[in-house]
């Protein structure tokens, strides 16, 4: 769709702009849809949205200082000084980083924890400011105007999981989808220029892609383990390059530095992540190897080997790894009492229950249980066992199903995961992983380390122990190196 001339005007007036402005980077003419007035401001409404809607550290919290002291370190050091950078940190398991027009930079805990020094920290929030200073947010709105797009975010490496339900005033990925290879090797490469005059080693870019390649690789190698279907990340990221180009132009700009013996800061970075969780914040549950636990809910159950688990914010799913199994809990607050068997009935209407059984109570939770046959996700003719467990006034329901002619074959397992269902305590049932520092010993390897803690991490803690601290299953550091465990 192109503009008519007049109309192209009007929304350039409302916008308070004339057409051209001068790129801070590059300094040519843009033509642009927007004032830096206007910008400021739709950073301010986006911050205000993120804050509702995605769980941040606050402000005064040690690992949020230390990323606001290196990102404004960086940021001195931008073609856009005169903004007031915000650093803001996520406080979930995502692999990601986000920055919004204006200055308002989001990197999530999931990213953190897997940065091994401080020098790579400064890289991704170099790369995050590029955005900013570049006005990349901008020319995007320009091009999304014609959409009537409320605003634009810019993301880096890995889908989030806010879709646009989430940020409810632009469509989130319509705007990234666009954003062109062009600007991330920009943003790239203005990382390497702004951490440079930090004082900070540029090699850190290498450093921090490779692991991001390598956390990708781990996923599509779980994937295809479990049986699930591999999926490369389209939409919103396909405008990204691909890691390995990225990481070859790194090289290059990295080698044409005249920084020599530039800040590293390994201890630094390791001691701010010291206690922190390596999932998810622990008020959304926690998966420690075989076992789901919530603390807040007070609730946990163990799967047996083989089941694969993954929390989401409406549910926890579980799949019998390369089988049509399937498993699904959710939560359902009540407004009045009622018995285990209302609550499957309102869960299930108009559906026939069979096989009902009000077995009383288990881990002083009243309970009870019924069969179902309908469609179901994954499997069309499904044989579905279904149990509620009342505590307060929220009702669990945990349903678990399969092929009708293959659910015989599964009906001890079914078993043994309703039966495992029960009260947490923390005092008794111990804390969410969490990372720990450790200095690795002669002999220390990644299977051994895996083993020891319990593989909390599920089937490829050893790999994952590795990529935590930016190495492969087949490397590993030198003795008296300190390292991230998690316990």
């Amino acid at each position: 769709m192109k503009f008519r001339p007049l109309a192209l005007m009007t929304i350039a007036a409302l916008l308070g702009v004339s057409g051209c402005a001068t790129n801070p980077v590059s300094k040519n003419h843009d033509f642009v849809l927007m004032s830096e007035k206007a910008e400021l401001e739709l950073g301010q409404q986006g911050a205000a949205q993120v804050a509702k809607q995605m769980p941040l550290l606050p402000e005064n919290d040690p690992l949020v200082r230390y990323v606001d002291k290196v990102g404004q370190k960086v940021a001195a050091k931008a073609d856009r000084p005169e903004l007031y950078y915000r650093f803001h940190v996520v406080d979930d398991a995502t692999i990601n980083a986000f920055a919004l027009p204006g200055g308002y930079i989001y990197i999530h805990r999931g990213l953190l924890n897997h940065m091994n020094n401080e020098a790579e920290l400064a890289a991704v929030l170099g790369h995050e400011i590029g955005h900013v200073t570049a006005r990349h947010a901008v020319k995007q709105y320009t091009k999304a105007q014609a959409y009537q797009l409320g605003m634009a975010v810019t993301s880096v490496f890995l889908p989030i999981p806010y879709g646009s339900n989430m940020l409810t005033d632009m469509v989130a990925m319509a705007v990234i989808q666009g954003y062109g290879r062009e600007a991330e090797l920009q943003s790239d490469q203005l990382s390497i220029t702004y951490i440079t005059r930090a004082g900070y080693d540029p090699e850190a870019t290498i450093g921090i892609l490779k692991t991001l390649k390598r956390l990708a690789d781990l996923d599509k190698k779980e994937k295809i383990d479990a049986g699930d279907k591999v999926e490369e990340y389209h939409g919103a990221f396909a405008s990204h390059p691909e890691t390995e180009k990225r990481i070859r132009e790194a090289v290059k700009l990295s080698e044409q530095s005249q920084l020599q013996h530039g800040i590293v800061n390994h201890r630094e970075m390791l001691a701010a992540l010291d206690g922190y969780p390596y999932g998810d914040n622990p008020d959304q549950g926690a998966i420690i190897g075989q076992r789901f636990l919530h603390p807040d809910l007070g609730i946990q159950l163990d799967f047996p080997k083989d089941w694969v688990i993954t929390n989401t914010p409406t549910a926890v799913n579980a799949r019998l790894r390369k089988e049509d199994v399937y498993f699904m809990m959710k939560v359902k607050e009540l407004s009045k009492h009622q018995t285990p068997e209302e609550v499957l009935r309102e869960v299930f209407p108009g559906q026939k229950l069979f096989g009902i059984v009000q077995s009383g109570e288990q881990s002083g939770m009243q309970h009870a249980e019924a069969m179902i046959r309908m469609s179901a996700p994954h499997v069309s003719q499904a044989m579905i066992i279904s149990h509620v467990f009342l505590k307060g006034s929220k009702a669990f329901v945990v349903s678990m199903w399969s092929k009708r002619d293959a659910f015989e074959q599964y009906r001890d397992q079914f078993s043994q995961i309703s039966r495992s269902f029960r009260n947490y305590d923390k005092q008794i049932d111990g804390d969410v992983p969490r990372i720990h520092l450790y200095t690795w010993q002669a002999g220390d390897s990644w299977q051994q380390l895996a083993k020891k803690d319990g593989e909390v991490l599920g089937h490829f803690t050893a790999e994952k122990l590795a990529a935590l601290n930016g190495m492969d299953i087949n490397e590993q550091p030198a003795s008296g190196t300190l390292i991230k465990v998690v316990q």
